[in-house]
């Protein structure tokens, strides 16, 4: 097998996480206004649309300076995203684990990246859309708000933690694995 095939498969994994990012946000934001929740599985979820114009999971919103970070963090995503795709080429396409856990990183990177690179222009919004709300998840403690590209990365970040912490590296490849019910050569064959 070709080390295209698997390459593809993350290729399309990353595709289809960045595609539902933004779609699912580009729903949310049309169907509920603003700062408005909507309960989705009693007070466990909400769907909650706010602009998240700090880092993901809300880290430092409201404590950076707007401005710079209107136009650092995009940056910093095209920065994220080249490095993603340089590292997952990279990868042995048969490490399918970490292979799907950056493809799903890139993917939750690139769905980011789309909001961050439309809202930079507009300065009344700038920011990530966010609209998932867990408010009692931890100890009663609301959640901070996400988005599914936020969900994607953590769950890469988790495949490519697992493979790292707890499985081998695949096996050196110089060519495509011998069948496992070929016959051993005769030592007179390989003398000749």
């Amino acid at each position: 097998m070709s080390d295209w095939k698997p390459r593809r498969t993350a290729l399309a994994v990353g595709a289809v996480a960045a595609l539902l990012d933004v779609v699912t946000k580009s729903w949310a934001f049309r169907a509920i206004p603003l700062e408005t929740s909507v309960p989705v599985a009693g007070d466990w979820l909400l769907f909650h649309t706010r602009y998240n114009r700090g880092l993901p999971w809300s880290l430092g919103a409201g404590r950076l300076p707007t401005e710079i970070m209107r136009f650092l963090l995009p940056a910093v995503s095209v920065l994220a995203v080249v490095v993603l795709a340089a590292i997952l080429r990279k990868t042995d396409p048969r490490d399918r684990l970490k292979s799907w856990g950056l493809a799903l990183i890139l993917g939750g990177a690139a769905g980011n990246l789309w909001d961050r690179g439309w809202t930079a222009l507009d300065a009344s919004h700038g920011g990530v859309r966010d609209f998932i709300l867990l408010p009692n998840i931890v100890f009663g403690n609301p959640f901070p708000a996400f988005n599914l590209a936020d969900a994607w990365i953590t769950v890469g970040v988790a495949f490519v933690g697992w493979r790292i912490l707890f499985e081998k590296e695949p096996a050196p490849c110089d060519g495509p694995p011998a069948p496992a019910d070929a016959p051993a050569k005769d030592a007179a064959e390989v003398r000749a």
